[in-house]
Order: structure tokens, then C-alpha cells, then sequence
């Protein structure tokens, strides 16, 4: 990919993010942290309160922190490809993927995180001891499951025998389960492993999530692994360790295991590089489906409004519990009806957003949905 083709791209790519993070309707989730959040979400929720006039009052943050992450991405993949032409494919691959697209325009802590690890791993990589310590001290009191991050330093740092690294991760490690809850372990074996890999497929796209599975495993029994390929692999099977115990919280793994996609595209050059043209041909029609599945998903979230109009059954759309409420406020307000009780809790925060309560102690009757 050529550097005009690129800017190209990020234009298109920065208009379809804006519009999405403008007129999607606030979620469930998102509703709950604006008004109960007590941490650093809370605070980011109502930075632009009343600014923009739409969903940008709520998420401008968390989009400029995502478009923070794509020259972040391009700088780290300076440090594995020596062609700009392979990094600009590369971080077009990155921010085109369901995670990254979705991290940017909906209220999470995923997109702050992804920030500082790329931030981290580009300075480990130029040595930069001071603005590690940045980083890892800002993961520390930003996420409350940044203890995966920092198990994931002690493992590398002990197999690079790294004293001073071992030394700091461990001490971090143990201050984030002591005082920063860590991760939350607790329940019955349940059994979540099928539904992890749903998520992670939903993270990457289908294609792209099988490849990248590929890429880590051939990386482990062959390849040299970097302090990035600990951070993700660490990580990733941490999230399957406890998905076999309870249902596993995405955005505590999520941000240490997408970022190293990038590894995935190594994998591709350095399998492609080694084998004479002749015998390129299936592996690259191979990785033209991978891209294809990833574009395809890409479109799906960017155009998700238009598959309302083709659904009988609204209920089945993946976005529908961000429209419902939206357009219950709408039918609320045509008759001049103020206020709505949900059955969720959540919900009712949504209401609550758009100016509408609970109907007890009201003079009015109750509906419920």
C-alpha cells in the first residue's frame, strides 16, 4: 500500500468513525458509567458533556484516544518491517478490525489501555527507561486488570533474565492484586470457552481471528518471540484458563492480545518471502480472504444502520439494544409522555439520558417493556 492510498484511507476511515460515534444511540453499559462510574471513565464521560450536542458529548475521548492508537500502531510497526509501504498495510489491517473500530466510538476502557501498551512497547523497544515507567504506572491506575500485563512482563523478562524488568513486574504485580482488585476470580467451573471464542472471533472477524491463532502457535514452537508476543500469548491464555471457571470479561484481556495482530502479518511475509513465486499463489489467495473477511466485517459495523430496513424481526440486529430506548423516547415524546419504567436496570439509565425517569410517584400510568 502506497502512502496516498493510506491517507486515503485513514480520510474515509476518520469520517465513517465520527459518524458512528456521533449518531450511535448511547448503550446500556454506557449509560451505567456515565451515571454511577466512580473511576477514570466516569471522568472521561463528561469531559464534552453538553459540547457537541449529540454522542460525541460522551465519547469524544474515547475517539480521540482511538485515533491516537493508529500512528501509535504505525510507529511500532516501523520496528518489525522495514518497508513504510508494509506498515502502512499493517496499520490498515489494525484499525480495521471489529475491536479497534468498536473501542473507538463506544464508551470503554480497552481503547485507553491499547494506548499506553503500543505506548510501552515502543519505548521498551528505543530503550526508553523513564517513559516505560510511565506507561506501566499509568496502566497500573488506569485498569484494574493490568495485573495480566504485568504477569506477562515477569514471564519475559525471566526467560530474557532481564533482573531489573523482573524486578519491577513483579512489584507491580503485587501491588495491582493487592490494591487494585487485579482480576476478579470466583464462582463454579461454568465452562465459557466456547463463548470466549465467539468474542475473540467478534474482536478480530472470523478469518482474521483464525490466522492470528495461527500466527501465535507457529511463533511459539518456531520462531523468536518478542516482548510483544509474550504480552498477547500471556494473556490470551489466561483468558482461556479462566473461561474454563466463569464468564470472562473482554476488555480485561482484549487490549494486551489485539494489538499484537501485527504479528499475524510477519507470520504472512516471512512465509510468503521464503518460497518461490510459483508457490506464493495459494498463500496469498488464502491471505485475500482473510482481508476480504476483515473488510466485510468492517462494513457490516460501519453501514449497521441499513440492516434495520431489511430485518422483519428488529430484535435479531446486534445493535438493537442501542436503538430500542432511542427510539422508545421518540414515540415517548410524540405524546408528551416524561417518564418510562424498564424491567433493567440498564436500560432505565438510557432513558435517563435522554431526559426521561422512572414512573413511580408519578400521575401517570407505568409501562413497562
Amino acid at each position: 500500500m502506497n502512502r496516498g492510498l493510506f491517507y486515503t484511507f485513514i480520510l474515509f476511515y476518520t469520517i465513517a468513525l465520527v459518524y458512528l460515534a456521533s449518531t450511535v444511540p448511547i448503550g446500556s453499559h454506557e449509560a451505567m458509567v456515565y451515571y454511577t462510574d466512580t473511576k477514570i471513565l466516569y471522568s472521561l464521560t463528561h469531559i464534552c458533556s453538553g459540547v457537541f450536542g449529540n454522542s460525541l458529548d460522551f465519547r469524544f475521548p474515547f475517539l480521540v484516544f482511538g485515533f491516537i492508537n493508529i500512528p501509535l500502531f504505525f510507529i511500532m510497526s516501523r520496528l518489525y518491517f522495514s518497508q513504510k509501504e508494509e506498515s502502512y498495510f499493517a496499520t490498515m489491517v489494525f484499525a480495521l478490525l471489529p475491536g479497534i473500530i468498536t473501542s473507538a466510538i463506544l464508551v470503554n476502557i480497552a481503547v485507553v489501555v491499547i494506548t499506553f501498551v503500543l505506548g510501552f512497547i515502543i519505548f521498551y523497544e528505543k530503550k526508553k527507561l523513564f517513559w516505560q515507567g510511565v506507561t506501566m504506572v499509568a496502566l497500573l491506575l488506569i485498569h484494574d486488570a493490568s495485573v495480566i500485563f504485568f504477569i506477562s512482563l515477569a514471564i519475559y523478562s525471566a526467560f530474557r533474565r532481564d533482573k531489573a524488568l523482573f524486578s519491577i513486574a513483579i512489584i507491580l504485580t503485587a501491588i495491582s492484586l493487592l490494591y487494585f482488585n487485579g482480576l476478579t476470580i470466583e464462582g463454579r467451573p461454568k465452562g465459557e470457552f466456547l463463548e470466549l471464542f465467539g468474542l475473540y472471533i467478534a474482536l478480530f472477524s472470523p478469518f482474521v481471528f483464525l490466522y492470528f491463532f495461527y500466527a501465535i502457535y507457529r511463533i511459539w514452537l518456531r520462531e523468536e518471540k518478542d516482548i510483544l508476543w509474550y504480552i498477547s500469548f500471556t494473556s490470551f491464555v489466561l483468558s482461556i484458563l479462566l473461561s474454563l471457571r466463569q464468564q470472562v470479561n473482554m476488555t480485561d484481556f482484549a487490549p494486551y492480545v489485539i494489538v499484537s495482530v501485527i504479528l499475524m502479518l510477519v507470520t504472512y511475509h516471512k512465509t510468503v518471502k521464503i518460497r518461490l513465486p510459483q508457490f506464493q499463489k495459494w498463500y496469498k489467495r488464502g491471505f485475500s480472504l482473510v482481508i476480504f473477511s476483515l473488510l466485510l466485517s468492517s462494513f457490516i459495523i460501519v453501514f449497521h444502520k441499513s440492516f434495520f430496513y431489511f430485518l422483519d424481526d428488529k430484535t435479531k440486529h446486534f445493535a438493537y439494544n442501542f436503538y430500542e430506548p432511542y427510539w422508545k423516547v421518540k414515540e415517548l415524546n410524540e405524546v408528551e409522555q416524561d417518564c418510562y419504567t424498564a424491567r433493567n436496570k440498564k436500560v432505565q439509565y438510557q432513558f435517563k439520558y435522554y431526559g426521561v425517569d422512572r414512573c413511580e410517584d408519578r400521575d401517570v400510568p407505568k409501562i413497562h417493556n
